[in-house]
């Protein structure tokens, strides 16, 4: 289904199996190749050829090599350890025919476990337990882990001695280890020892061959002769050939090694390219996220800041809206009051005027000229003044300029009671660009108004001084 499709650019999930690893190693290898290199090659390859082939028969697969290390895999934990056994006795038999110092040993560890396909190549805890638990083999034997002891100890007649749980490097939790013994204290002491079984597996594939020979002639019959007498005389070619071939040996060894070396460099490093790209891509895909994440949280922010700033500013002008009202509602108030109590006073004493000339609201009217200055902070005594004009008429006070801190226009709203009494509602923006309110009093007094008050309710302080022109 559509659905089931993997987003365009994901990486492709990983491909896991459970299989049997066998890790092979030779012991002192490096002594041997410094003491004699070419005669340690020759040898080597020999061992090879006896291992590679009972690996395909018991249908193992080579997936890795590192120098004189062989790892292969096995989808029977029981084929793998008969193959072992095999190539222990077979190796066994090809060494008696050496001198000790030119004898090569095999150890090997095998370990069922669950692994990760890379192309050829299998990587993953299952094969680091192989390779961690054949250092711990004696050199000729075979140790396994727990998890194949456990498939092959009803299916194989072999005798076992328990290591118990080895901590090895870099593998977090202990591992349950066997290794496969000649010793009468094994787990199976019944069992015959696993090189006695093995030898009996030769003979007997040595009989069925023989059978097999027979009937169908004499070229199979020369195909089949005993293991031990192939090897002797394998052994007897190579030391007749001697130094004749050395020079060739060496030089088809030392291109193979160079060969092998190169093939392994350029495996790992597609590896190492792949999984670098496959985490690149992984990476990039979070980052991407985590920056449309952020993006997203600092729009919700704005837009709450903005919404909180129009509710305020919505506020603040309801409210000087509102004391602006109110202060025209006293002054028409104060003003009815007055004429009132004028009237009152024509009645009671007709003989003197109504109103002295000038002592109306509108004795306050005209242009006022002055400078308004702010405190920079609170508990500070730096200022920032400017030039204010404002314009009062019929006891309304209002004015407007630019200010020096925010670059913005400001305005002022106010009025004057007959009794002189000033009340100024200031509204302007602060350095930051952002809405702040005042409020002023003080009293009108010889043509000069003069007021004084805070900014949003115990701010800093403003203070102004306006004189009428004439």
């Amino acid at each position: 289904m559509q659905d089931d499709k993997l987003p365009a650019g994901s990486p492709p999930s990983l491909e896991r199996r459970l299989t049997t690893i066998l890790v092979a190693d030779v012991f002192g290898y490096s002594r041997m190749m410094q003491v004699n290199e070419e005669r340690t090659v020759e040898i080597y390859r020999g061992h090879r050829e006896i291992f590679d082939g009972l690996l395909r028969q018991h249908h193992g697969r080579i997936f890795n090599t590192a120098g004189d290390a062989v790892l292969a895999e096995f989808p029977s934990a029981v084929e793998s350890v008969r193959c072992a056994t095999e190539i222990q006795t077979a190796l066994h038999t090809r060494n008696e025919h050496l001198p000790p110092e030119q004898r090569i040993l095999f150890r090997i560890g095998i370990n069922l476990g669950d692994v990760i396909v890379q192309g050829n190549d299998l990587l993953g805890d299952g094969v680091n337990v192989a390779a961690r638990i054949q250092t711990i083999a004696e050199p000729g034997g075979i140790c396994l882990s727990g998890s194949v002891y456990d498939q092959i100890r009803n299916k194989l007649s072999l005798q076992f001695k328990q290591l118990g749980e080895q901590s090895f490097k870099n593998i977090a939790e202990p591992i349950r280890t066997f290794s496969i013994t000649d010793e009468g204290d094994g787990a199976l002491p019944s069992i015959p020892t696993w090189r006695k079984y093995a030898k009996q597996r030769l003979i007997a594939a040595g009989v069925s061959a023989i059978v097999l020979i027979a009937a169908a002639g004499g070229y199979w019959v020369y195909r089949t002769h005993d293991t031990q007498r192939i090897e002797e005389a394998r052994i007897a070619a190579e030391k007749e050939a001697g130094r004749a071939t050395a020079d060739t040996a060496r030089m088809t060894v030392e291109a193979q090694r160079t060969a092998e070396f190169e093939r392994t460099a350029r495996d790992a490093a597609e590896r190492e390219a792949k999984l670098r790209a496959e985490l690149l891509s992984a990476k990039g895909k979070t980052e991407q996220e985590r920056i449309a994440r952020e993006a997203a949280q600092r729009e919700a922010k704005l837009q709450v800041e903005q919404e909180r700033t129009a509710r305020e500013a919505a506020q603040r002008e309801a409210k000087l809206q509102a004391e602006l009202k109110a202060a025209q509602v006293d002054l028409q108030r104060a003003e009815a009051a007055k004429k009132q109590a004028t009237q009152q006073a024509a009645a009671t004493v007709p003989q003197k005027a109504a109103t002295p000339t000038g002592a109306g609201p509108d004795r306050y009217d005209g242009t006022y000229r002055g400078q308004l200055c702010s405190q920079v902070g609170v508990g500070t005594s730096e200022q920032i003044c400017g030039p204010v004009t404002v314009t009062v008429k019929q006891g309304t006070v209002s004015g407007s300029w630019l200010s020096k801190a925010s670059g913005k226009r400001a305005y002022l709203k106010g009025t004057i009671a007959p009794d002189g009494a000033v009340k100024l509602a200031v509204e302007a923006f602060n350095q930051r660009g952002k809405p702040i309110t005042g409020a002023m009093t003080g009293t009108w007094s010889g043509d000069q108004i003069a007021t004084s008050g805070t900014w949003h309710h115990n701010g800093p302080t403003v203070k102004a001084v306006w004189t009428r022109e004439p």
